[in-house]
């Protein structure tokens, strides 16, 4: 008995390890605020499965930047060196709409550095008050999602991952619950749980309904910190709308 305990403990790692992946976040403020391939990691992790999730951002960086190293950024780099399973890339907010053709330009070079087995996905960002767009009128975030397609259509294994559009959804219909901070464009820690959610379901294939509403860890002190909260009668709406967009596509 006390051999097959510890052979059932053997294949439990085994079958642990084999779930691991190494994942990518490739963006900037809309990326890191409230530690959000954090929060993924923690998801996830809620289902048994170990993703080492990374990222490569600075505030305001554009995928240019990201290639060229500016703003310290090692993403070229990093990416030359690592495999991993699954990169996200996130352009500047404004890019989709304004400079279509240059995302898709240093996308194609990033692209070109992976392994043919890794994912790669697009996030499709949201629109905020007063987007910096001259000479167009943008009430929604359909147009950055819609100009990334064009993106995603023209190769194959690219997937949208559509958070503007769960965030339109779900401003409309709880207009109360912001998830936006006070400067009007960044996301709050009810935005970041609501990307939090598309990405964990459009990742997984699995419902956000039913995770946890709180994520902490610890520092390198041992000090517990929270990388998220949000508060009990929020945490089901967001989840909510994050599978019905989600899961409406499938």
């Amino acid at each position: 008995m006390r051999y097959l305990i510890i052979l059932l403990i053997l294949l439990s790692q085994i079958s642990w390890a084999q779930k691991q992946e190494k994942v990518l976040f490739v963006g900037n403020s809309f990326t890191f605020y409230w530690n959000l391939p954090s929060q993924l990691e923690k998801m996830v992790l809620e289902q048994n499965i170990v993703w080492d999730v990374n990222q490569s951002t600075a505030g305001g960086a554009t995928l240019r930047d990201h290639w060229k190293g500016n703003k310290d950024l090692k993403t070229k780099e990093i990416l030359s060196e690592t495999t991993y399973d699954k990169v996200i890339f996130q352009d500047h907010s404004t890019y989709p709409v304004k400079y279509i053709d240059t995302t898709e330009y240093y996308f194609l070079k990033f692209k070109k550095l992976l392994n043919s087995q890794t994912k790669i996905y697009l996030y499709a960002t949201w629109h905020y008050p007063n987007f910096p767009v001259e000479g167009l009128i943008i009430n929604d975030s359909k147009q950055i999602e819609t100009n990334l397609r064009t993106i995603s259509n023209k190769y194959e294994d690219i997937e949208i991952i559509p958070v503007g559009r769960a965030f339109d959804l779900f401003s409309s219909r709880y207009p109360d619950i912001k998830l936006l901070t006070d400067d009007k464009k960044h996301p709050s820690h009810n935005g970041t749980y609501l990307a939090a959610c598309v990405f964990y379901a459009s990742l997984t294939g699995k419902s956000s309904k039913g995770l946890n509403r709180r994520y902490e860890d610890k520092d390198s002190n041992g000090k517990k910190i929270y990388y998220s909260i949000v508060e009990e009668i929020a945490a089901p709406k967001l989840q909510a709308v994050a599978d019905e967009i989600v899961f409406s596509e499938r």
